[in-house]
């Protein structure tokens, strides 16, 4: 009882603490619930479209993922694509609820998630579409497609983690650290922490390295010649 207030108290602290607490009986239910209600808000608002696109999922494959597409192809796929939506997304993610057993903090440090029994703490993430991942972007012109790929982003988000006592050599670097707390002077104590989530596939552009040392061969060359 003494932890659970402790646990309730802590919690109260926090105004946006993102972790999702339930019981694994009811995972698939709730999931299942939270999904469909976001599909009818997406079709309701779509405003919805900024946070993360419904329309991907890892089983529905992406055509021609990762291949250079005409003018034409390119047009095709979006009218496909569009229907109801405000966009389409060059790197697609995925929306996943996660159960970790612990996670990367902001020091690099793997920390230890709290569960009591049935009860789990877990987490909304985005990730990129399984046949996109690390593969040039969608619709991408001929000279920057090669250039492209579409790479996995993070973020942070609190969590409810064991205290070992290791990010208290850290405190001068990160000031904002939560009391811990316990049942009891031999209990474990737990403590709220920011873990790393998957947040977003994003399209990064690289220069074309390729062409640069082409470029310095030629010039090696030409001085040579001379």
């Amino acid at each position: 009882m003494r932890i659970a207030q402790s646990l309730r108290a802590l919690f109260a602290a926090v105004l946006s603490l993102a972790a999702i607490f339930c019981p694994v009986a009811s995972y698939e239910h709730n999931y299942n619930d939270s999904i469909s209600q976001a599909r009818h808000n997406l079709k309701k608002n779509h405003k919805m479209h900024d946070w993360y696109d419904l329309y991907y999922r890892h089983e529905n494959p992406l055509d021609d993922a990762g291949k250079l597409l005409t003018v034409r192809e390119n047009q095709v796929l979006l009218k496909q694509e569009i229907k109801n939506r405000t966009g389409v997304d060059c790197c697609p993610s995925v929306l996943e609820m996660v159960e970790p057993e612990g996670g990367k903090n902001q020091d690099d440090q793997y920390v230890e998630l709290y569960r009591d029994g049935n009860n789990r703490q877990r987490f909304y993430e985005l990730s990129c579409h399984q046949d996109i991942l690390d593969k040039p972007c969608r619709f991408m012109e001929k000279k920057l497609h090669a250039q492209s790929r579409c790479v996995q982003k993070y973020s942070y988000t609190y969590a409810l983690v064991k205290d070992t006592g290791r990010h208290h050599h850290h405190h001068r670097q990160r000031p904002n650290y939560f009391p811990s707390i316990s049942s009891g002077p031999n209990e474990t104590r737990w403590t709220l922490d920011y873990i790393r989530v998957r947040s977003g596939c994003s399209c990064v552009v690289m220069p074309n390295i390729k062409k640069k040392r082409d470029k310095q061969k030629g010039r090696r060359r030409q001085m040579d010649i001379d």
